[in-house]
């Protein structure tokens, strides 16, 4: 038997985690919405039995043994550490907070714990054509990798109301959503890691027809940084969202005798002998199989398709690991070695606050993860502003 499954948040994320999650099997039982007349229209909308805006009454209903979280960034943290606390496993969708003091909060709650799964849902890790060039580059395809370099266009439509997505400090922002995909992405492709970054984040669009007035819009739209890695390679990432079209991606690792090439979810490749790219992997968009996963048209205009391919194979994953136990609450930990931890996502949060402090700085800024938790305001203890945010 899966086990039950208990989900924070009423994005368009959810949507599609609940969807796909019930294709594979998992039962969802119970929804969390920060608004509660939110939380009982999706939920009834979605045929879940319950739905509340009180976080403990689903992290202790005993239907709920996993716990997947899609809601802002900085109330992530502080769900995630409860519950792990209690003994529920925890998927958490990115960003996992507005910064690195968050992120390290879930490391610790994941250390004391680690028979449960605590993971993070960067999709890509397992989009098949990812899963081929890591498996290329780790069989010396590219030799030594010199250069990684990221391109992502989209066109990002106004915003129908002001929410944590316009406002930078709560975690909005291309930097946090996409970029720190692509953050992972690099250091799971390369095995390496940055020591020193620097970037630059641009809001282009702060006031739209429906948010003007006192409010303006302060997450970046634009955003370019460089990264310095460990062993000599550099990487360049680009994310621009104010280009009209279809959402393109592309990921390329040059080598000293070979480049590849992700183009949205199709892999080339190409010798440094050879005139033309060839096609390595190919695969295609496939809407009947999104819609055996339940995944809707509107979904697919808000998740690219290369994160929701990954996605569908995550949570494969997910359920492959649950079933291969007897037991409702164990998994086989084999399964999910692909998954990103709470360290990773660690890491990728303090990628993105050096990049955010470049911007200010307009200089280089050296990459140092932290292991202590840093010391809270005694005006404003941070303790008490997540017991509040929780209530």
């Amino acid at each position: 038997m899966l086990p039950g499954i208990g989900v924070f948040g009423t994005s368009p994320s959810i949507r599609s985690y609940i969807a796909i999650l019930n294709s594979c099997g998992f039962r969802v039982v119970a929804l969390w919405g920060r608004v509660k007349s939110e939380a009982d229209q999706l939920a009834k909308e979605l045929k879940i039995e319950m739905s509340t805006d009180k976080v403990d009454e689903i992290l202790l209903n005993k239907d709920v043994d996993v716990i997947v979280i899609s809601c802002p960034p900085h109330m992530q943290s502080p769900i995630a550490v409860k519950a792990l606390g209690i003994g529920k496993h925890v998927l958490c969708g990115t960003p996992a907070g507005p910064t690195q003091a968050e992120s390290l909060r879930m490391v610790h709650a994941a250390g004391y714990y680690p028979k449960l799964v605590a993971r993070m849902v960067y999709g890509l890790r397992f989009l098949p054509t990812i899963m081929s060039m890591r498996k290329m580059i780790e069989d010396g395809y590219l030799g030594e990798i010199k250069v990684c370099e990221i391109r992502v266009h989209f066109w990002n439509y106004p915003k129908e109301k002001f929410d944590w997505t316009c406002d930078e400090i709560m975690g909005g922002g291309v930097l946090n959503s996409i970029g720190s995909n692509l953050i992972d992405i690099v250091t799971y492709l390369t095995a390496q890691k940055a020591i020193s970054v620097h970037g630059m984040l641009k809001t282009y669009t702060k006031r739209t027809e429906k948010i003007k007035g006192i409010r303006e819009i302060t997450s970046d739209d634009f955003c370019t940084f460089q990264l310095e890695l460990d062993y000599g390679a550099c990487a360049n990432v680009t994310i621009n969202s104010h280009m009209p079209g279809q959402f393109f991606q592309e990921i390329t690792v040059v080598g000293t005798k070979a480049r590849l090439t992700a183009k949205g979810a199709d892999l080339y490749g190409q010798k440094n002998e050879s005139r033309k790219e060839e096609l390595l992997h190919f695969d295609p968009i496939n809407f009947k199989e999104e819609e055996r996963y339940g995944v809707s048209e509107k979904t697919r205009t808000v998740i690219p398709t290369p994160y929701l391919k990954g996605v569908i194979r995550m949570m494969e994953c997910v359920k492959e690991a649950f079933d291969k136990e007897e037991e409702r609450q164990s998994y086989c930990q084999d399964m999910l070695t692909n998954a990103a931890t709470f360290e990773d996502s660690l890491y990728v949060q303090t990628v993105i606050d050096a990049i955010k402090k470049s911007n200010h700085s307009k200089e280089w800024v050296k990459v140092e993860v932290k292991a202590e938790e840093p010391v809270p305001s005694p005006i404003l203890p941070h303790s008490k502003v997540l017991s509040a945010s929780l209530q």
